[in-house]
């Protein structure tokens, strides 16, 4: 964390208050003080991409009847972002590779694409039987912060799981 300290010009040590601190810089023959009350913190930028696990979606089979693997993704940062394209996208563990299922884009001119938090949660795969197959997700960014653009690499799902869904 890095600090930015003010430097206020003091008259006297009659002046200073029981918090400042008064010392003298040879460099400019003053006096300056430091209070608690001139310090302010920078805020430095802490940005991530998240992506969750695949599951079977309770919610949709609840409502729709239908089994679905889904995936979630986040991009979250402390600064405000800006046309922010989180890109989502699922695969399906294959004997000899991986398979493609779906990718999901947010769109960069809508207001939702915008904030400390912008989230993909509409990412699905309709399973067409009960056969045990195993997903996982993997989500890429790339966003406005502070008028630069700023890319978020490749990041995968922390585990691969075995689900009750096959396509």
């Amino acid at each position: 964390m890095r600090y930015e300290i003010k430097l206020t010009p003091c008259k006297s040590y009659a002046r200073f208050n029981g918090c400042s601190i008064p010392f003298f810089i040879h460099k400019y023959s003053k006096l300056f003080c430091i209070s608690p009350a001139s310090t302010t913190v920078a805020k430095s930028k802490s940005c991530r991409i998240e992506v969750g696990d695949a599951h079977i979606s309770t919610s949709i089979l609840k409502h729709q009847g239908v089994r679905v693997v889904k995936v979630n993704a986040n991009s979250i940062c402390n600064l405000r972002q800006y046309q922010v394209t989180l890109t989502l996208e699922i695969y399906k563990i294959g004997q000899f590779s991986d398979y493609f299922m779906h990718r999901a884009e947010t769109d960069p001119s809508s207001p939702s694409s915008s904030g400390f938090i912008v989230s993909i949660q509409d990412a699905k795969v309709a399973c067409i039987n009960s056969i045990p197959s195993s997903y996982f997700g993997i989500v890429y960014s790339k966003a406005l912060i502070q008028g630069k653009w700023h890319y978020a690499g490749r990041t995968r799902s922390v585990h691969i799981v075995k689900l009750n869904c096959g396509n």
